[in-house]
């Protein structure tokens, strides 16, 4: 038998194959190294940037509050002084005024104003006379320290030398008063703001130059009050921002209104509870790619010496491969030349080779295994002849099977087609049936489901026909003991029958949640592969209503719609074990209207009872909620009162309860005025539980208050 011929462009050379695979080695050892450079040296060099940009906001918000600190502190030194606090002359004040100006020259104007508001003295005696009592700085310097933030030069403006930028000032000011106490005004800096701008040249020159970091001083309303030239006294927003006005000092990375990536350190100044400090927003960014400059070019230094390493690398690899398959390539050319000789009968001669040993057992291996190849081909020729006719032979009886099986699939077929005719009468049986059709596997899973079923539950027939019926419809109460009686008749297998020839009622859910009672009819069918329990299910919904509207309709007065006897006689003995538990008392009051057969025989039955729906209205509006009001018979009401803490508590529930029964009753023909007799009886935790003498007690009070014609409580 010919074997295969192959050609040396079929597969890459090992050579080839080592080179690929140094080359690959090195490549992603340099890939490697470059994700954990850019995982830790760039997050490091992020950090460091973000720590350098937090200290710089904080060096620059101490040195803000200090300034500020230290003005405060000399508008209370000079409230202080003799001088001021005396105020002989506004010569003298406006000499020591000036004398603080010469040793500070970042105060621009220095000033007392009386408490009216007009200047008093000040440096240079500019504004004196003017009235400055609407100004910020002397609403808030009246009566404690306060710093102003910083504005513009309203009133100094045009007084002060020119300067190359507009003047700008930030307030100190301080109440003044005179030795004996008395409030003399109010005592004023005005701060230029070139002190901000020779303390940011001081202290971040070195930081600009470095790594060109901007500083932004932000008042509260988001004004830039200082920063990079073109974006003083503009409004900005960001998140850092927002988290400086919060009182939180950090750095973050964030995207400016430029469109660029910046790392930006915030602070704040100040105390916003104190109004002698000013809360201003400290920001300084830096660009992200300035401050992750040398994380980068150390990325780029690494990708250079890795190509440079890989590219040695490949070349010295592909040397030493040459080297090292030089004698393989021989072998395999050697079989590559005897597998081209045409006529595949004879496998090509393998000569053994004498290079280092690994090539010279392979050689020898694959010497000796194409000499017992051989052999096997010629082997191999003589089975062929033999399984050719063997071949034929089994051709014909395969023909042979094959006709009988086209009679036996086409019987099948035929008997196929009855069974769906049979189970197409089945479905429609089932379908049009009156009640739901429901057919379960031993494990609960539903397997057949008719139209009623779907009308009645709500689940389509292709939504549960898979599933566990349990799941769906069973209260998770009865879904265990559901569980337990499938696995119980699964195991009683054959008897189950007579188990399960009986109707029972059972709550399901529908596929709305809500409860359904329904009649169910179980059945067990034996089958080939197991059984099926099979059952019908019949609403009973009309029936169940129908019996609580009997049973409700049974425990009510048609009259009045009060409670009957039959409902006393059921809620008495519950109100009495609940005062047992409860350790307090129950009061029973009985009570009968005076004269109501005069009422009855005079205008009529029918107004009779009017009056007798009125009278229970007005007991049940009297008393509480919890209290049950029923009628025996007649014009006969028993009350029952619960959870009273003394029997003068039933006394005063009667007295409440008389002059509303007093009151005219309006009927369709005439208006009536009756008293009410009310028998009062106490059950005591510890008393008997007997309702006939209970009643009997409250019937007898009754009587002898409607003798005595007054209230009167039943002894004991």
């Amino acid at each position: 038998m010919p074997l295969p011929s192959s050609t040396s462009t079929s597969r890459p050379r090992l050579t080839t194959l080592v080179t690929i695979g140094v080359s690959a080695t090195v490549l992603l050892t340099v890939l490697a190294l470059l994700v954990l450079v850019d995982h830790f040296a760039i997050n490091y060099a992020r950090r460091e940037a973000e720590q350098r940009l937090q200290q710089l906001s904080w060096q620059m918000r101490d040195s803000l509050n200090g300034v500020v600190r230290k003005a405060v502190g000399d508008v209370q030194l000079l409230s202080e002084l003799q001088q001021v606090r005396q105020t002989r002359s506004p010569d003298e004040v406006r000499k020591v005024l000036e004398n603080l100006q010469k040793t500070f020259p970042d105060y621009a104007w220095i000033g007392l104003a009386n408490p009216d508001g007009t200047v008093y003295a000040a440096t240079q005696s500019l504004l004196e006379g003017v009235n400055v009592s609407e100004r910020d700085w002397f609403k808030g310097g009246q009566d404690k320290l306060y710093a102003g933030d910083f504005h513009p030069a309203t009133l100094l403006g045009k007084k002060l030398p020119a300067s190359a930028d507009p003047w700008r000032f930030v307030d100190a000011a301080g109440p003044v008063y005179s030795p004996d106490g008395t409030y003399r005004g109010v005592l004023c800096v005005h701060m230029s703001w070139g002190w901000a701008r020779r303390m940011v040249q001081t202290i971040f020159a070195p930081a600009d130059r470095q790594y060109s970091a901007d500083i932004f001083v932000v008042r509260g309303d988001g004004t830039v009050m200082l920063g990079p030239r073109g974006m003083e006294e503009q409004k900005i927003t960001s998140d850092s921002l927002t988290l400086a006005r919060s009182g939180a000092s950090g750095a973050l990375q964030e995207t400016w209104a430029d469109g660029k990536t910046y790392l930006t350190g915030y602070a704040r100044s100040g105390n916003p509870e104190d109004a002698a400090t000013l809360t201003w927003s400290i920001l300084v960014r830096q660009p992200e790619e300035l401050a992750l400059a040398g994380a980068r070019a150390l990325e780029r230094q690494i990708l250079l010496l890795g190509a440079i390493l890989g590219s040695a690398m490949a070349i010295a690899s592909a040397i030493a491969a040459r080297r090292l398959t030089r004698p393989l390539n021989a072998l395999s050319r050697a079989i590559e030349g005897g597998l081209a000789t045409p006529g595949g009968a004879t496998l090509p001669e393998i000569r053994p080779s004498d290079s280092y040993h690994e090539v010279q057992v392979l050689s020898r291996g694959l010497a000796e295994m194409l000499r017992n190849e051989q052999l096997h081909v010629d082997e191999l020729h003589k089975l062929n002849e033999k399984l050719e006719s063997t071949v034929a032979e089994r051709t014909r009886e395969i023909a042979r099977k094959a006709l009988q099986l086209e009679r036996a699939l086409a019987q099948e077929q035929s008997t196929q087609q009855l069974l769906q005719e049979r189970a197409a009468e089945l479905r429609a049986i089932l379908d049009n049936a009156h009640d739901a059709f429901i057919a379960l596997d031993p494990g609960g899973v539903v397997r057949e489901w008719n139209l009623q079923a779907e009308k009645l539950l709500g689940w389509q027939r292709r939504e549960v026909i898979g599933q566990p019926l349990a799941a769906m419809m069973l209260p998770p109460l009865l879904r265990r003991a559901y569980e337990r009686d499938m696995r119980l008749l699964a195991e009683s297998g054959d008897s189950a029958a007579s188990v399960l020839s009986r109707r029972v009622e059972l709550a399901l859910h529908n596929r709305d949640g809500k409860e359904l009672p329904v009649e169910v009819s179980l059945a067990y069918v034996p089958r080939s592969s197991g059984h099926l329990f099979i059952a019908f299910l019949h609403d009973i919904s009309e029936r169940k209503s129908l019996f609580a509207s009997m049973e409700a309709m049974a425990l009510r007065d048609t009259l009045t719609g009060l409670p009957n006897r039959r409902a006393l006689m059921q809620a008495l003995p519950e109100a009495l074990r609940r005062a047992n538990r409860s350790r307090q008392s129950c009061a029973v009051f009985f009570l009968d209207l005076d004269r109501f057969k005069q009422v009855n025989d005079r205008y009529g039955h029918d107004e009779g009872d009017e009056l007798l729906r009125q009278f229970a209205e007005r007991v049940g509006g009297a008393v509480r909620k919890t209290d049950t009001v029923g009628r025996l018979a007649g014009d006969e009401f028993v009350v029952i009162l619960e959870m009273l803490h003394s029997d003068a508590d039933a006394q005063e529930a009667a007295d409440k309860l008389l002059p509303i029964l007093q009151q005219p009753f309006v009927l369709k023909t005439a208006t009536v005025t009756l008293s009410a007799s009310i028998g009062i009886a106490i059950h005591h935790p510890d008393d008997p539980q007997d309702i006939e003498m209970l009643l009997g007690r409250a019937d007898r009070a009754m009587y002898r208050h409607k003798q005595q014609g007054i209230q009167q409580r039943a002894r004991r």
